[in-house]
């Protein structure tokens, strides 16, 4: 295989074998494994080194939390299914792939198809809601909301969890009450003290998601992957694949769209930097607030005119709680957000322009409190 320096380079190589408006439905339906199946071996081996993410790398962190962000059809799960099935030839390791709905487990039994012909001289296949690999038992299909259920049940031999699509898009599903405690209850109930490996699998929707919040993530700054307390994230950011999808007739007909930055770019979806302010001067605080576990301050400037959400905060000051389930002794809930003078200026601010936050979690988070209050 020729050297490829560029994305036009590796289109060019595989037009060679493909037709380019074949290449060109393939890579916009994001079907990718397509390619396996009209390229020659040899040369799709080499391809899918150059186009998709390779789990090796956050695998040499050897984290026990793996959160992988990235491209939509950038081959996330392709490549935590080839991790596993290879684990289990070589070792014997079982897997489970969690979902967070039982509707979202429907096509379970399609897992395989888009990688059986990667291992043709192997038997994959899916019964009763339970991977096979050469007639023995492999893995499962869970579904967290269901996972209380699923306490007594050994998993003795299960070393991987792939947790597809862990965050969720606006008008989609809904995430689970307290998500976080039952994804960590069912974790024990696998792990049983071992080091079982999660992956958390997702396209870039938003930043904002009970993960992020619940263990204070944050995305990478100036570079696509950290890892802390075994707690990995990666930015999936590879410039073939993107390069690729931006030279295709999908690609160019969404440049420069929202849409466009997210499926390509690899650009949060649900984000972006409006009104992301750090507060500056001398401001005053305003009120805290707590809201789904949370603390917020609200600061306000009256030279400049303006307010800013903060996590920075005056303990000194009472707190409102937003919810029933974040009222405490420490707290005054807030059982009327219209009735309250300071949440006024809160709204108004918000309404005209001079409300400003300092992270993107932060501002996401004010955005689901204002349709809360607007709905009072």
């Amino acid at each position: 295989m020729p050297k490829l320096k560029t994305a036009e380079d590796l289109i060019q190589y595989i037009s060679v074998y493909l037709d380019t408006d074949v290449l060109d439905k393939i890579i916009k339906g994001s079907k990718y494994y397509e390619l396996k199946e009209k390229l020659p071996p040899e040369q799709w081996q080499e391809v899918s080194k150059v186009i998709f993410w390779d789990i090796n790398r956050p695998l040499s962190y050897n984290a026990l939390f793996n959160f992988i962000i990235g491209n939509r059809g950038g081959g996330k799960t392709y490549g935590a299914k080839r991790h596993v099935i290879k684990r289990f030839l070589k070792t014997g390791e079982q897997f489970i792939y969690l979902r967070r709905y039982k509707d979202e487990q429907a096509d379970v039994g399609k897992f395989f198809n888009d990688i059986q012909s990667e291992f043709p001289e192997v038997e994959l296949a899916v019964k009763n809601k339970c991977f096979y690999i050469n007639g023995q038992l492999a893995g499962y299909a869970l579904v967290l909301s269901t996972a209380k259920i699923k306490k007594s049940v050994p998993y003795p031999d299960v070393s991987t969890i792939i947790f597809d699509e862990f965050i969720i898009d606006k008008g989609v599903y809904k995430y689970l009450h307290d998500e976080v405690t039952c994804l960590l209850e069912l974790y024990e109930t696998i792990s049983r003290c071992r080091d079982v490996q999660i992956f958390f699998l997702s396209n870039a929707i938003t930043v904002t998601n009970p993960y992020f919040l619940y263990f204070n993530l944050h995305m990478p700054y100036n570079s696509t992957i950290t890892c802390k307390n075994d707690i990995l994230i990666e930015l999936v950011a590879n410039p073939f694949f993107i390069d690729m999808k931006r030279h295709t007739r999908f690609g160019k007909l969404i440049e420069g769209t929202a849409y466009g930055d997210y499926a390509i770019n690899n650009t949060f979806l649900r984000d972006n930097k409006t009104f992301i302010e750090k507060k500056t001067g001398n401001c005053a605080f305003i009120f805290s607030m707590m809201y789904k576990g949370q603390h917020l301050g609200v600061w306000r400037s009256y030279a400049q005119g303006k307010f800013w959400v903060s996590a920075d905060i005056d303990n000194s000051s009472r707190e409102y709680a937003l919810t029933k389930s974040d009222h405490t002794p420490n707290t005054l809930l807030l059982t009327s957000l219209r009735t309250s003078a300071a949440f006024k200026s809160f709204s108004d601010a918000f309404q005209n322009g001079y409300l400003f936050f300092e992270t993107q979690n932060i501002k996401n988070i004010c955005y689901e409190i204002m349709k809360m209050y607007f709905r009072y």
